[in-house]
């Protein structure tokens, strides 16, 4: 007698919501980064719900994860705004990571190899590239894994998240061009001081260079106030 044994097909993965959160979260931060959406500009959860054609609850929560970074502000009628990131802002961004990746340099410095030494050099020369290209948003990139070759070698997962949502303000933001290009490239500059002084494995030279030139407000302040809004107005221009 022969025996038919029903063959059951795997069912498909289920889509979880947050994945489709993830990825509302990503299209809304490249659409600020990009102009798309302008600092100061008002987003609506139901203009988006249509423009996607998905329901509100994935858009709800890709917009309170962003309201938590900082990038957008909630108002009191269900909608949402794009934060304006003014000089002041930038001011205390600065002051906040120099006090941090000055630390982290520090604490780190007896730790590098020549492997990471050969690896914040590979990255700086792609940073150089984004900066001839005065193209922030890949530079952002490169330069969060220039930093994470020091930040990684504390194994502090608190302090590379919280290193990382400060530092990523910069580069979400759409900003005035003037000096842009030069400003990347004088970042590229300062990264080969760094390098230098992590072959040497200085930590009092990196804690300071992080803290007073690096991330230095008065050292940065001529490409701040042209690359940012002072008004409090939303007058950045791609």
């Amino acid at each position: 007698m022969l025996i038919y044994q029903a063959t059951v097909q795997p069912a498909p993965p289920l889509v979880r919501s947050e994945s489709i959160a993830d990825k509302v979260y990503a299209m809304l931060r490249q659409d600020i980064a990009s102009g798309h959406f302008r600092p100061g500009e008002r987003i609506l959860e139901k203009a988006l719900s249509e423009r996607w054609r998905i329901s509100r609850t994935p858009i709800r929560e890709a917009l309170l994860k962003l309201e938590t970074e900082g990038v957008v502000v909630c108002n009191s009628r269900r909608s949402y705004n794009v934060r304006i990131l003014t000089v002041q802002d930038v001011r205390e961004i600065y002051q906040t990571l120099g006090f941090l990746e000055g630390a982290v340099a520090a604490a780190a410095a007896a730790a590098l190899t020549s492997e990471d030494i050969g690896e914040l050099e590979r990255i700086n020369r792609m940073m150089e590239s984004s900066a001839a290209e005065a193209d922030l948003q890949a530079f952002g990139g490169w330069n969060r894994r220039f930093h994470d070759v020091f930040i990684l070698k504390l194994d502090n997962h608190t302090l590379h998240d919280t290193c990382d949502l400060v530092r990523g303000l910069l580069y979400t933001f759409p900003v005035q061009r003037n000096t842009l290009g030069a400003w990347l490239l004088k970042s590229v500059a300062e990264h080969r001081t760094i390098i230098q002084l992590a072959r040497e494995r200085d930590a009092e030279g990196l804690a300071a260079y992080f803290r007073n030139v690096h991330w230095g407000y008065d050292h940065n302040r001529q490409f701040i106030t042209d690359a940012f809004d002072r008004r409090g107005e939303a007058a950045v221009h791609l």
